[in-house]
């Protein structure tokens, strides 16, 4: 028997707020883990202990300040500048091409596949 789309809301947000739960509980485990077997600030330490191999990985994030870095990076030698230039697919300019110049476009090497498709359900409060 299938459900209806309210009873598959229903089971989606029940089931979003189980995800939840289990992730916050899964995050408190892992930090009591960090607490017991301890962590390097970053890289990786392996606790092995009966059953189990552990590894705790620390983590460190690192952030350019693009404009200051634009203002002082001609006093660093090109060859010590610590950023990387990598080519990225423009998704507006592919649609666009795709779009506008069709003989352009079957000249771009590019796999296309259908992606996840995204799901959110709301509750919505009914007015008494």
């Amino acid at each position: 028997m299938s459900q209806t789309i309210e009873q598959l809301c229903a089971d989606w947000l029940k089931a979003k707020q189980a995800e939840q739960k289990a992730n916050a509980e899964r995050i408190a485990i892992e930090d009591q883990i960090v607490a017991l077997t301890g962590k390097r600030d970053e890289g990786a330490k392996t606790v092995d202990v009966t059953g189990f191999k552990i590894t705790v990985t620390g983590k460190i994030s690192r952030k350019m300040d693009w404009k200051t870095w634009e203002t002082i990076k001609a006093q660093i030698p090109a060859e010590m500048h610590p950023v990387k230039s990598e080519p990225k697919l423009d998704e507006k300019g592919v649609k666009w091409l795709s779009d506008n110049q069709p003989d352009i476009y079957k000249l771009l090497p590019i796999t296309v596949a259908p992606a996840k498709t995204a799901v959110e359900v709301k509750p919505v409060e009914v007015a008494a």
